[in-house]
């Protein structure tokens, strides 16, 4: 499971046990991503913070993994190589949410992700999947997962107006993100 993690929060968390459940997975890797290419304007905290906030997040959860990808890519096809070379006998699947269904065909090499790995759709309760034309994810497993609007983005900007962001992210996250002073204003 693959995302900036800028910072991980409960969503995250329980979308990843949902999956790892319905699809009933040994576990969930956990990589976050060192740059986004969808999200270049935005300015990420620096990769070790946001390494730390995961690996705080995951430490209680024995399925978690956290795994760095490698140091040139940026990719999520360079990362599934990545993988499949260093755990050659482990079958890979790749959870995403239901909101990332439409940038989707713009990811680098999308049709041959689709051909070498399991996607499996995190899709909230009411969520209807369109159909494209292109057949983008017209494979993918849909696994429906509790309905939580927790959004990495809100975390930032509550934090930036000192709002209790107590329930949203574990409580390690929560308290390294105040004792770093990250996403104040």
């Amino acid at each position: 499971m693959g995302g900036t993690f800028d910072p991980i929060h409960l969503g995250h968390l329980i979308m990843a046990e949902s999956v790892m459940s319905s699809v009933e997975a040994d576990g969930i890797i956990f990589v976050p991503a060192r740059i986004h290419p969808f999200k270049s304007k935005i300015k990420l905290s620096n990769y070790p913070e946001r390494v730390e906030m995961v690996r705080q997040a995951i430490e209680s959860n024995k399925r978690f993994v956290f795994e760095n990808p490698p140091e040139n890519s940026g990719y999520t096809i360079d990362l599934i190589d990545y993988l499949e070379s260093k755990y050659p006998a482990v079958k890979f699947f790749l959870p995403i949410g239901s909101d990332i269904i439409d940038e989707f065909h713009a990811w680098y090499k999308c049709a041959e992700i689709e051909q070498r790995i399991k996607i499996v759709i995190a899709a909230r309760p009411g969520f209807v999947m369109k159909k494209r034309n292109d057949n983008i994810l017209g494979g993918a497993e849909r696994v429906m997962i509790p309905q939580y609007d927790i959004s990495s983005s809100d975390i930032r900007k509550r934090v930036g107006l000192k709002k209790s962001i107590t329930y949203l992210v574990p409580e390690a996250v929560e308290k390294y993100i105040a004792d770093k002073g990250l996403y104040a204003r």
